[in-house]
């Protein structure tokens, strides 16, 4: 199965100079685990549900900390047209649970290890 077909397609972003309760707000609002983050719409990380306790646990001040502070550099992304075992092997090897999914250079979506699991629990019920 391919990611096109498993990621969500409604990117959910933040601006590296977004607050870290802006994001926090968007996470919960939207009901997601991570954000892309962009800088004049450029992908240039992923801030997650990780990367907001580790800002809580060293006392940032949501109100005052840019999310560039606290994201995660360099995402591992994938593509449309990647293999959902490709977006599970990079998500394990690097210890991560989200994937951007780029085309033509542009982030267009997310890619969730629940998006990774749903597609599992429908194989077994399936007997796949």
């Amino acid at each position: 199965m391919k990611v096109a077909s498993l990621c969500s397609t409604d990117l959910i972003t933040v601006e590296v100079t977004d607050t870290l309760f802006e994001a926090a707000q968007k996470m919960a609002r939207n009901h997601v685990g991570a954000l892309a983050v962009l800088d004049e719409g450029t992908l240039v990380g992923v801030f997650s549900e990780a990367d907001l306790v580790a800002a809580v646990a060293k006392e940032a001040s949501l109100e005052l900390t840019a999310v560039e502070e606290y994201m995660t550099e360099d995402a591992i992304t994938v593509v449309p047209g990647d293999e959902a075992g490709i977006a599970a092997q990079r998500m394990v090897e690097h210890g991560i649970g989200h994937l951007p999914v780029i085309d033509a250079g542009s982030a267009i979506g997310m890619l969730s290890k629940s998006d990774l699991l749903a597609v599992g629990a429908v194989a077994s019920r399936r007997g796949i």
